[in-house]
């Protein structure tokens, strides 16, 4: 009986070989991943905490002054006052490196301190160097109709028709 025992566990074991055999001989040979094509140089990210367990990757333009590409940084500080120092900042910035900044806080920063600064910094932009392009506009919008649960859509909706009055006079 013992001998009997020992004979299916051979047997077992080899079976087990041969099926682990046939897996690995049945897999797909390693696809290279090199390229022979340069790869195009893109802007170094400048990697800042939002908090302990998260991180985001801002990436900031060529030829973006040195201390404009410190307050996009700083948008995504780890420190609430650090943030909501830049997010301010940034209503006086050029339109066109701030409005990407100010978009993505106003529908992912933090809901009750970020947001509504990037939405007075986003109104501010529009009022100060306009919004011929309607891409502040469109912004607001997108944060209105993607936005979550935690989104003021009042807010929204009023500093949207600030800026819609404020540009019929242009």
């Amino acid at each position: 009986m013992e001998r009997r025992n020992s004979l299916l566990v051979s047997l077992g074991a080899a079976g087990a070989v041969a099926i682990i055999g046939w897996s690995l001989a049945s897999m797909p040979a390693k696809i290279s991943t090199e390229s022979a094509v340069p790869e195009r140089k893109a802007p170094p990210p400048v990697p800042m905490p939002v908090n302990d367990v998260d991180r985001v990757v801002l990436f900031v333009k060529d030829g973006t002054p040195p201390q404009l590409a410190k307050t996009i940084a700083d948008t995504a500080s780890g420190d609430p006052a650090t943030r909501a120092a830049a997010i301010t900042a940034l209503s006086t910035a050029p339109r066109v490196e701030a409005l990407p900044v100010l978009g993505r806080i106003l529908t992912d920063g933090e809901p009750e301190v970020d947001r509504p600064l990037a939405l007075r910094s986003l109104r501010d932009l529009a009022l100060n160097q306009g919004d011929a392009d309607g891409a502040i506009r469109e912004a607001i919008r997108d944060a209105m109709y993607h936005g979550d649960d935690f989104t003021r859509s009042d807010a929204l909706q009023e500093a949207l028709e600030m800026i819609e009055e404020s540009q019929m006079g242009r």
